[in-house]
């Protein structure tokens, strides 16, 4: 049993990461064909292009998980179907349980994988894109570890999260006359009013030569020449943050009664995306056997997709119903994995 174990598992996530990556390669295409309108802008060439595609496959990737894994693996435990290899496995006393036992063991794994890629990698490679496509289309926003710089005529700009393009956080101005550092205005937050930056409460920092003098402020509308439009390149998605930078903004903005919906949602949706790849494995098991000799592999890769872009379209579905009218973003974000895990369940009693 520990060799047919073994087996299973191998299958599945030879099968498993081959249909993602035959995913992430159709993305990528679609993915460059879309970005090179934008090649020729400023120094954006098609090597940059290229490259910030490739970096933002690894987020495509991570989105991509649940749906490639199921279709990966309804691929190759299909073939063994075809093959007979799994009446063959029923026929020497393999029970349907142990075979599930071990597609969920490959689903562990690369349910951690997942949550890996998620955590660590995608978000750093989502900001390598960005900061090779902001710095290529123009240089007037440069971004750096623990936030971005941008230039506002003779203001220099530093903000730790663009949470929208016209709301930043963490925000440091510095006017600077011919060279020489005069004012340092410090804000937890900048708004775009349509004319100018609007930093509120405001700490003013004033170096002359007479001595250092410091200020508070309601509020001070500074700039204007730096725009909303500019710094959408680096307005981050929710759904491309780590899971610890998602908590800390959701507790950022929740201590100044700010919206945080949309960024609690990503945070459970990041919860769910690992058990959601385990699910979409077990739902593998009832589907090869009640096809098996059946249907040959395009109909199991159609069968697939199918599977997938309705979890998808469930996941969206409650996500934006969740938003529009206020229901738990914990359920919002598990109700479809828990209802696939039933029909999984479900399959896997009918199967004889």
């Amino acid at each position: 049993m520990k060799r047919l174990e073994r087996f299973l598992i191998h299958t599945v996530l030879i099968g498993a990461l081959t249909g993602l990556l035959v995913i992430v390669c159709l993305s990528f295409v679609f993915e460059f064909i879309n970005e090179a309108g934008d090649i020729g802008k400023g120094g954006y060439t098609l090597a940059s292009a290229m490259l910030v595609v490739a970096l933002s496959m690894v987020q495509r990737a991570y989105e991509a998980f649940p749906m490639a894994t199921l279709i990966g693996a309804l691929v190759s435990l299909g073939a063994l179907a075809a093959r007979g290899e799994l009446v063959a496995m029923r026929a020497a006393g393999v029970s349907v349980a142990q075979i599930a036992r071990s597609v969920v063991l490959a689903g562990v794994g690369l349910a951690v994988l997942a949550a890996a890629i998620g955590e660590w990698v995608a978000p750093q490679a989502t900001r390598m894109a960005q900061v090779i496509q902001a710095n290529a289309q123009g240089g007037q926003v440069g971004l750096a570890a623990g936030g971005f710089w941008a230039r506002d005529g003779d203001l220099m700009i530093r903000a730790e999260r663009v949470v929208e393009p016209t709301l930043l956080t963490g925000v440091r101005v510095y006017a600077i006359d011919n060279v020489q550092l005069t004012r340092v205005i410090t804000a937890p937050q900048a708004r775009y009013d349509g004319a100018a930056w609007v930093l509120s409460p405001a700490e003013v920092t004033r170096i002359s030569t007479n001595g250092v003098e410091v200020a508070q402020a309601a509020q001070i509308r500074v700039g204007g020449e730096l725009s909303p439009a500019t710094l959408e390149v680096v307005s981050a998605d929710a759904q491309t943050l780590a899971g610890w930078e998602l908590a800390r903004y959701i507790n950022y903005l929740d201590n100044n009664n700010l919206d945080s919906a949309r960024y609690q949602l990503a945070l459970w949706v990041k919860i769910a995306t690992p058990f959601a790849t385990v699910v979409m494995l077990l739902l593998t098991v009832p589907l090869v056997f009640a096809s098996a000799r059946s249907k040959g592999v395009g109909q199991q890769i159609f069968l697939g997709v199918l599977i997938g872009l309705a979890f998808f379209l469930l996941n969206r579905f409650l996500g934006n119903a969740g938003l529009v009218y206020g229901l738990p973003p914990a359920l919002s974000a598990l109700a479809p994995t828990g209802l696939f895990l039933l029909i999984a369940l479900w399959g896997i009693r009918q199967v004889r």
